[in-house]
């Protein structure tokens, strides 16, 4: 505070009429360094705001567990899995993999859901935008660099790949969808993007409706 009344000495013209006081009515404003450094007359309040104590990860384990349980615990930490037998006793618990491996496995409790996603992937010869309807162009309009933008063009480009493989190799294709399901993700990406497709349509034709009825009246 002494430092800024050696900077600006404006706060003064106008002391205690604005809502500076707490600048110039703090007691360094108006003694300054030099007798700032030993400390405030008793009649400076220089009691400290009421707040919560600090906290910490292991403070907090102290708390809740004890300080002798959490030495011991730190002393004496446990032995975990592995990350690989993690993931096998996980696969193994898992009630969808089953038995057999995951190539083996049917689709006909989904409803035909493979099948008509198959048949919507290979249907047309161009695929629906996956990204919403948004503004691209104009000045200052950077929404094309941004990652949002950058996720659903990979998802376009890997729509558009696995049509191109479902044409070249159909098989291998199905095969490689059918490792732990990784056709729903794309179905569901399909699925918003024809969703999309019809929002657009829609709106054009409502916006073509509009126009003309401007244009040539009742």
């Amino acid at each position: 505070m002494y430092t800024l009344r050696m900077i600006n000495n404006g706060y003064a013209d106008h002391a205690g009429s604005r809502s500076d006081f707490v600048v110039v009515g703090h007691p360094e404003y108006n003694l300054g360094k030099a007798r700032s450094d030993y400390g405030y007359k008793p009649e400076w309040d220089t009691t400290p705001i009421p707040s919560h104590k600090p906290r910490s990860i292991p403070g907090d384990k102290i708390k809740r567990m004890g300080t002798s349980r959490y030495i011991h615990s730190i002393a004496h930490p446990e032995k975990k899995p592995k990350y690989k037998e993690r993931v096998l006793a996980k696969s193994r618990s898992d009630s969808r993999l089953g038995a057999s491996s995951t190539m083996g496995r049917t689709h006909a409790g989904d409803d035909g859901g493979f099948a008509a996603f198959l048949d919507d992937l290979d249907s047309g010869d161009k695929l629906p935008p996956v990204a919403p309807n948004r503004l691209l162009a104009g000045y200052a309009n950077h929404i094309r660099s941004q990652p949002v933008m950058k996720h659903y063009n990979g998802i376009q480009e890997d729509l558009a790949d696995l049509k191109r493989r479902l044409r070249l190799a159909p098989e291998a294709t199905r095969a490689s969808l059918m490792v732990d399901d990784n056709w729903r993700y794309y179905a569901l990406q399909l699925k918003q993007a024809r969703k999309n497709e019809k929002q657009i349509k829609d709106t054009k034709f409502r916006a073509t409706r509009a126009v003309e009825h401007a244009m040539c009246g009742p």
